[in-house]
């Protein structure tokens, strides 16, 4: 296809918990098709986004959605209905991986190494009793992460009975089903993958807690080493070779994240797949690309080359 010759949307926003950093990635991509002299508009993604695409007579689409409604299959959905184009995965591999707790049943059956986990479901005035009630004794260091949610939205770090409460109240607070998952304690890790291909592994260090959402997106508040230093060629074969299974495994397209935790025995435990990485100032996709030669630029036109229908 000569993308020259299209009316290229790059939708964004959209009404989720992570809207502000999808304005923040779809903005930065829309430039850059600019700069490259495509014919790009943005639209920022509502109820009426089908009227939207039809009144821009939009021909391809390229999504900086996050969360809800654009990283679930839903936007994906109305595009291959409208018969346009779009960038990443396609209706299923979206909404696999979106559903952390149904993709991390997919990786456990297939023999990849994922943590141990339970999923809770209910409101936040509940989390209480859900807790004594699935899990009474607590058995120690655990995360809490709400099941559909990306951008570190509603996660919390509970290294004790009171902090889980917690926890699954803010998480049940975001989504109504949430996930408690077993604590992986070593080096945090990140495989980019696009079309199939890796990146270099990035390794993230929060000078301060974990990798929330303020140590996200806050600049300054994370080292990244591109690529990790001193990480063993065994352990980089094995966070690549489970990066790429995952990814072919959930049917994924274009560009995609896989998350880490590489213990000290050199076991690298699969937390989950992003198929919409952020793409901001401070996001890991486009520091990955750059430490394999690939600009922000080049990058964005790369994921425009793969758009697609299914």
């Amino acid at each position: 296809m000569d993308w020259s010759k299209q009316r290229i949307a790059v939708l964004y926003g959209g009404p989720s918990a992570e809207r502000e950093v999808s304005l923040r990635s779809g903005e930065a991509m829309h430039q850059a098709l600019l700069r490259r002299g495509y014919n790009a508009v943005a639209i920022d993604v509502d109820r009426h986004i089908a009227a939207h695409l039809q009144k821009n007579q939009i021909t391809a689409a390229v999504l900086a959605l996050h969360g809800e409604l654009g990283e679930d299959g839903a936007i994906q959905g109305l595009l291959e209905l409208m018969g346009i184009p779009y960038s990443g995965s396609n209706v299923s591999a979206s909404a696999l991986c979106m559903d952390k707790g149904l993709s991390k049943r997919l990786y456990r059956s297939e023999g990849l190494p994922t943590p141990a986990w339970i999923e809770l479901a209910g409101d936040a005035e509940e989390a209480d009793d859900l807790v004594d009630h699935y899990l009474g004794e607590f058995p120690g260091d655990a995360f809490v992460k709400p099941l559909d949610c990306g951008s570190s939205v509603g996660i919390s770090h509970c290294p004790d009975k009171d902090a889980l409460i917690r926890g699954v109240a803010k998480a049940l607070s975001v989504s109504r089903r949430v996930m408690v998952e077993r604590a992986i304690h070593g080096r945090e890790l990140t495989l980019t993958m696009i079309d199939g291909e890796t990146l270099p592994i990035i390794e993230i260090k929060p000078k301060k807690g974990f990798y929330d959402y303020t140590n996200k997106y806050t600049p300054d508040q994370t080292e990244y080493e591109v690529p990790a230093k001193n990480l063993a060629q065994d352990a980089q074969e094995a966070v690549t070779q489970v990066g790429l299974a995952a990814y072919h495994l959930s049917g994924c397209r274009g560009l995609a994240r896989a998350d880490f935790m590489l213990d000290d025995e050199g076991t690298p435990w699969l937390l989950e797949l992003n198929t919409i990485p952020g793409m901001t100032e401070t996001s890991l996709a486009p520091k990955a690309a750059a430490a394999a030669g690939m600009d922000f630029d080049d990058l964005v036109e790369r994921i425009l080359q793969g758009a697609r229908l299914r």
